[in-house]
């Protein structure tokens, strides 16, 4: 599968936007599990009631992989662990895209007029390159699980 890389100003962009957003945290999570929850209701029962340490959690990974975009070892990887991650949760294919609008509605929402046509098609390949990444690695059993399990042998 091929990966479609980012450009140097495509990262300055969507870092730089993620720096205005990061400083309102906790109103940017809000908006945008607000917004996941109206786009698609019937993956609510996915989530925790207290939505508080997912959100902490959410924009924490989502720092990590801003943080990563210029390393793609690191990118990819971190993108590895949360398709699994997610694939345990119960996440499909299908809800990839819904994340992605309520993911770009919340960043505009959040930039304000800060927000640009520059910034959206950035934030847009970030995301892109993470959830083809996160799909194809729910599709393919993590490399520790590959290999048969041996059991030791039992002592008499």
């Amino acid at each position: 599968m091929g990966i479609e890389m980012l450009t140097v100003e495509e990262i300055v962009r969507v870092r730089s936007s993620f720096d205005r957003v990061f400083a309102n945290a906790t109103d940017m999570t809000t908006t945008f599990y607000d917004r996941v929850f109206e786009l698609a209701p019937e993956i609510r029962p996915m989530f925790p009631a207290d939505m508080t340490n997912l959100k902490h959690d959410f924009i924490s990974k989502l720092a990590v992989l801003v943080g990563s975009l210029d390393e793609t070892t690191g990118l990819l990887s971190g993108a590895d662990i949360l398709g699994r991650n997610h694939l345990r949760y119960g996440v499909r294919p299908e809800h990839y895209p819904v994340v992605a609008e309520a993911l770009i509605w919340s960043f505009a929402r959040g930039l304000g007029a800060h927000w640009t046509d520059e910034v959206e098609q950035a934030w847009r390949k970030v995301y892109g390159i993470i959830a083809q990444r996160m799909i194809a690695t729910d599709s393919s059993p993590p490399p520790s699980l590959s290999s048969p399990i041996t059991s030791p042998p039992r002592r008499a």
